[in-house]
């Protein structure tokens, strides 16, 4: 190859050097524009302010977030000894008429304890029953009619977890 055959292939080379040096200036000054514009001034220390504030309140929000964490897995673990799961049948315990004035009443927590009311309902008094439950189980006989309180109250509702 010739001396003169290598210019024009040079000068293309060199023009295109050229463009991308000038584009690449172009770039650095608006970064450098953009950069002075959002972090010095008035505008750029309130731009780092906020910034540094918002830092501070998100380390904040996540110990608020630990705590509540922690504050419902304490509120769930209490709430298995609150009341959840009732049950009532009512019945007619005698033959010769009436209604269903009696009745059996389960009042159960998430431990499957509570106690079992029973009001026997007759023509001249009426009598009203307790029976302590304990995981399920009762230290005395249950009636048919109290089991079928406790049945339902177990069927009606599942224990918070």
């Amino acid at each position: 190859m010739t001396y003169s055959q290598l210019i024009l292939p040079a000068l293309i080379i060199g023009l295109l050097a050229l463009l991308a040096s000038l584009y690449a200036s172009w770039q650095i000054m608006s970064f450098n524009r953009l950069r002075r514009d959002l972090f010095t001034g008035s505008n750029g220390l309130d731009l780092e302010k906020t910034l540094r504030i918002l830092a501070q309140e998100l380390n904040g929000l996540r110990e608020e977030q630990v705590f509540l964490e922690q504050s419902l897995e304490q509120l769930k673990s209490d709430s298995r000894f609150t009341l959840q799961k009732i049950g009532l049948v009512r019945f007619n315990p005698f033959a010769d008429g009436g209604g269903n004035f009696s009745f059996s009443l389960a009042l159960l927590d998430g431990n499957n304890s509570g106690v079992v009311l029973t009001s026997m309902h007759g023509r001249q008094q009426n009598r009203i029953y307790t029976k302590k439950i304990q995981a399920g189980k009762s230290e005395m006989a249950l009636t048919e009619e109290e089991q079928q309180a406790i049945s339902l109250a177990n069927a009606k509702q599942k224990p918070v977890s």
